[in-house]
């Protein structure tokens, strides 16, 4: 199947590893041109070095997106570079070390506020884009009311962006702009959070599998295919849908 994503321009937040970086690595496949930022300049670098000696258009740079000037300027710079913007995928977040209400408020900036103000600065150009759409990386702790205690607030604040997101599909209908999530369960990568609980509390990580009705976490590149695939042109009437990758994680009805 076509995806009809060749030649297309997208954005993805924090695409050095992870999520991201399998986001990014299949719109390269797909033949899209993308831009991408990290706050880890060495996984970073090696990632364009991989995708430009594979002949893909990739353009990025080490910013930390909670530094509003530094990074209004890069994705100014990633817009410009792209010749304009057609995907807006925004995926990053960052570990929690706070503790009581600096907690939420760690939570509140960089798993809502930074999503709204990526938002807003790709709007004006997703308007004069192709086909034009934003996808939100979510997560099912946002329905989940026995989250780990580390996810309290991560859980919560997810269900807040979940909310933006739909409501968003709606006012963005009218300019042919379409919004939608996808909502990971338990993902497994190299050097990601789940590989240190197995390391670090096997017994946590058993559990954890045993959520899932196949009985093992997801993989990046699962979450990958099912961003890529509501970003692209064979999704063209889905939005402000919220796509669980959990494998069946979350027992209930779906509707």
């Amino acid at each position: 199947m076509d995806l009809g994503l060749a030649n297309k321009r997208a954005i993805i937040t924090g695409g050095s590893r992870g999520i991201g970086h399998a986001i990014a690595d299949t719109l390269i496949a797909e033949k899209a041109a993308i831009a991408t930022c990290a706050r880890g300049d060495v996984a970073l670098s090696e990632a364009l070095k991989k995708w430009r000696e594979a002949g893909a258009t990739a353009y990025g740079k080490s910013v930390d997106v909670s530094d509003t000037l530094a990074y209004e300027q890069w994705f100014s710079e990633a817009v410009e570079q792209l010749g304009g913007l057609d995907i807006l995928i925004s995926n990053v977040t960052s570990m929690n070390q706070e503790q009581g209400i600096k907690r939420w408020k760690q939570a509140f900036e960089a798993d809502l506020l930074q999503h709204i103000r990526t938002t807003e600065m790709a709007i004006p150009h997703l308007q004069k884009g192709k086909s034009p759409n934003i996808i939100f990386i979510a997560s099912i702790a946002s329905v989940m009311t026995s989250n780990m205690p580390t996810e309290t607030e991560y859980g919560a604040i997810k269900a807040a962006l979940i909310s933006y997101a739909t409501q968003l599909a709606t006012k963005l209908g009218k300019n042919n702009i379409r919004v939608n999530l996808v909502s990971p369960g338990p993902i497994y990568h190299e050097g990601g959070f789940w590989q240190q609980v197995e390391q670090q509390k096997p017994d946590l990580y058993k559990r954890a599998k045993a959520v899932s009705v196949f009985g093992r976490l997801g993989t990046s590149q699962e979450v990958a295919n099912a961003a890529v695939f509501l970003a692209s042109d064979c999704a063209s009437n889905i939005t402000a849908a919220n796509l669980r990758v959990d494998g069946g994680a979350i027992k209930t009805v779906n509707f």
